[in-house]
């Protein structure tokens, strides 16, 4: 995204990466979705450092004062975020805390005409359980695009409050 950024020449927009830079967290037991989830266990092959991703931007010359690191679990680090506003929303979360996490903290900062992308939508079930539990809660009827065997998309062309009140 910082690529695209500077590629079409926007210098207003920031670039915020969330992440634990851990892996995922043991169920905690707030959803019964994730209740055997066993991603937690695979730290060594789904965790990677901070400093690593900072190395990767700024590899391309692409780590400046646009880029911020939310580092924590998204229960944690998404509720106080000082995110105002999104044009993209990119969930990789894999697990149903996380994805409903980063739903229901930030679907509400996207911007009407921006996009939610799921990575983990068509490979694991539980988040896509969450994002089809998030969309009936708040009646989100935008068409979900698929983008490959995991992926999918939607654009956001109503507010949720508006659409909760149908």
């Amino acid at each position: 995204m910082r690529a695209i950024l500077r590629a079409y020449g926007d210098e207003t927009r920031t670039v915020w990466v969330a992440d634990s830079f851990e892996g995922l967290p043991k169920p905690d037991g707030r959803y019964s979705q994730d209740q055997h989830d066993p991603f937690h266990k695979y730290k060594d092959v789904l965790a990677i450092s901070l400093e690593e991703v900072k190395s990767n931007f700024e590899r391309y010359d692409l780590l400046d004062d646009r880029v911020r690191f939310l580092r924590g679990w998204f229960k944690d680090t998404l509720p106080n975020a000082p995110i105002e506003k999104l044009a993209v929303l990119r969930m990789d979360g894999d697990m149903y805390a996380s994805t409903m996490d980063a739903l229901n903290n930030l679907y509400s900062r996207l911007s009407l005409g921006g996009y939610a992308i799921v990575d983990d939508y068509g490979a694991v079930d539980a988040c896509k359980q969450a994002v089809e539990d998030f969309r009936a809660r708040y009646a989100i009827t935008e068409p979900i695009q698929q983008i490959d065997s995991c992926g999918v998309f939607w654009k956001k062309e109503m507010p949720i409050e508006a659409q909760h009140s149908l």
